[in-house]
């Protein structure tokens, strides 16, 4: 495929999750559940059809910014199917699919380019593109049981609140996540400081030391929850706030000269 195919098939991606997002809330605001299943079906087929678009860019799509986001997007669409249907846990299709679609959005105006990548480089970037994937999955589902948690407490269960999962899934998803997360992390920062010790730059470094301290976080938060020190509401909060490393991380690792 063309780069200009490549740019349309990201655009007609971002509308097709856009348009799920939107069909979702509306389900559940209107109580029309036939809404929300067709909403679920569309983030599937679009799955389908980003994955595709995803292949025609190949490997050499983790050499721009626009590549990154785009597959940083179906990461968390490809999770968010994997949890429905392996753990029966659904995030709202509101959520996903407007947050995979204005990524993929933003990535199209961004226009991928393409080129060529080392097998190693490919490995780092595709573990360090899965885990945050997990992480921000992880710090959506934590902000989702805060919101729950009080609504609870406030005895508040119409408008958005009703829109949101229940505790003790959320709780228990985001226990997975957070494992699996500090897992591939741990993978990405394996991979990347053996090719610094063989000779990479300084940003490389600094991009090491970065994500060795979003690690260093998660893991601390992971220890603490299962060591049963945390509850899951403090488990939550500390969540987010290991997530802020992360984010810093994620941002040092995109390429400087991307397009």
């Amino acid at each position: 495929m063309s780069l200009l195919g490549i740019h349309q098939g990201l655009g007609v991606a971002a509308v097709l999750f856009i348009v799920a997002a939107a069909m979702d809330w509306l389900g559940h605001s209107r109580g029309y559940a036939p809404w929300s299943t067709a909403s679920r079906w569309i983030i599937r087929a679009s799955f389908v059809f980003l994955t595709a678009n995803l292949v025609s860019l190949g490997f050499a799509g983790f050499s721009s910014t626009a590549g990154i986001l785009t597959v940083l997007a179906w990461g968390i669409a490809g999770l968010a199917l994997f949890l429905d249907l392996t753990f029966n846990h659904r995030f709202p299709g509101w959520a996903i699919g407007a947050l995979v679609g204005v990524g993929l959005l933003v990535a199209s105006l961004l226009r991928p380019t393409t080129g060529n990548m080392q097998p190693w480089i490919t490995l780092h970037v595709a573990a360090v593109v899965l885990a945050y994937c997990m992480l921000i999955a992880q710090a959506l589902n934590s902000a989702l049981y805060l919101l729950q948690d009080r609504a609870l407490s406030a005895r508040r269960f119409g408008g958005i609140y009703s829109l949101l999962p229940a505790l003790v899934p959320l709780d228990r998803i985001s226990n997975q996540l957070l494992g699996a997360a500090v897992w591939m992390l741990g993978v990405a920062l394996t991979v990347g400081t053996v090719a610094w010790l063989q000779g990479a730059d300084k940003v490389t470094l600094i991009k090491l030391i970065a994500s060795g301290v979003a690690w260093t976080a998660s893991v601390s938060v992971l220890i603490l929850r299962r060591q049963g020190l945390l509850s899951g509401t403090s488990f939550a909060r500390a969540s987010l706030i290991a997530f802020i490393p992360a984010c810093v991380a994620f941002i040092l690792s995109l390429p400087r000269s991307a397009s």
